[in-house]
């Protein structure tokens, strides 16, 4: 039998008004007695009634998830953090995939009011996309590296800029100084690359061309690791690191270097980034930086409860913490204990 809000205003010790004032994320209940509320509703398996919602305070409860591309890993998994995050708020989440597509992304954004709550928007932003102005009742939040550099509107990002320098320093104790960087599309915006740019000023960038063995929804793959190591190769024979812009492209890197008969990491370090099953499980295991996406869904959902506050009106960009993971891909395989760590971003 279906919990009841009765019920989960008896389990968390508070009246039903302060449940559905939870539920609505009114501005005026504490922290303490909200994640009081949230836990009870998790223990009891609750899901408020999102048709009574709407016609009490018209809104429809649901958040559109804009995202590029499902096929990759991290923002399948960012996805899922999300509407777990979401579903803790008492709201819903309706997967709006883009492509990549400008006006696809648009529209998305159009359909606040209408359709949607709020919008959080996963990965790149296309060039030349017009943005909306900053709404303070119905917002939109960008997440996790989709766009480099600030704009008027929520956004919640990793911190880059402190894994970048952390691989960096890392990379200089396993003593490699020939690092080639693995990136995106030229076309497609990447702070990570960005940053590793800045890292590392005198290294090579090699992208994938446009539309070279790429689907429209192409953002990184296996595929193009694999083409791009073999360049690296062949343009850059004295090479000893290749730092990769996205976890999918090193694994592609690293099939490449087996067939060619390099060894990894004895004559090329290999680096990822986004911490994907894959890379935890191949063989070397991949040096990587992990982005905690649940702490970056966290906040996203937070920004978004934040800003049903109208008397906000200057937008929140919130920096997440980073982990570099220091693995086998540039340690090597015989590392003491001690060497297996982590350096926080």
């Amino acid at each position: 039998m279906a919990s009841t809000m009765k019920e989960v205003a008896a389990r968390a010790g508070v009246s039903t008004k302060t449940v559905s004032r939870v539920v609505n994320d009114h501005p005026s209940i504490s922290p303490e007695v909200r994640e009081r509320v949230r836990r009870a509703i998790d223990d009891l398996g609750w899901t408020p009634n999102a048709q009574a919602r709407s016609l009490r305070t018209g809104r429809t409860g649901l958040i559109a998830l804009s995202v590029v591309d499902l096929r990759a890993p991290t923002i399948a998994r960012l996805a899922q953090a999300l509407v777990g995050e979401a579903e803790r708020h008492g709201l819903q989440v309706s997967l709006e995939p883009s492509r990549g597509r400008a006006e696809r992304i648009r529209q998305t954004f159009d359909s606040r009011g209408a359709l949607f709550d709020a919008v959080v928007h996963v990965g790149p932003l296309p060039p030349g996309l017009d943005l909306p102005p900053l709404d303070p009742v119905r917002p939109i939040v960008l997440l996790g590296r989709a766009s480099a550099d600030p704009v008027a509107l929520d956004a919640v990002d990793s911190d880059d800029a402190s894994a970048a320098e952390a691989l960096t320093r890392h990379l200089d104790m396993v003593r490699r100084d020939a690092v080639v960087l693995l990136g995106r599309e030229e076309r497609r915006p990447d702070a990570f690359l960005d940053r590793l740019m800045r890292a590392f000023p005198d290294a090579p960038v090699l992208r994938p061309e446009i539309g070279v063995g790429a689907t429209e929804s192409h953002v990184a793959d296996r595929a193009a690791g694999h083409r791009l190591a073999e360049r690296a190769l062949d343009e850059h024979p004295r090479m000893d690191a290749l730092v990769c812009a996205d976890d999918e492209l090193a694994v592609g890197a690293l099939s490449l270097l087996r067939e060619r008969g390099h060894r990894v990491p004895h004559d090329i370090a290999l680096t990822g980034y986004g911490n994907i099953d894959d890379g935890r499980f191949s063989t070397p295991s991949l040096t990587t930086v992990d982005l905690d996406l649940a702490e970056l869904a966290r906040r996203a959902i937070e920004l978004i409860a934040g800003r049903r506050d109208p008397s906000r009106s200057e937008p929140s960009r919130t920096t997440v913490p980073t982990t570099v993971i220091r693995a086998e891909s540039t340690l090597g395989s015989t590392r003491s204990s001690e060497e297996v760590a982590t350096w926080r971003g």
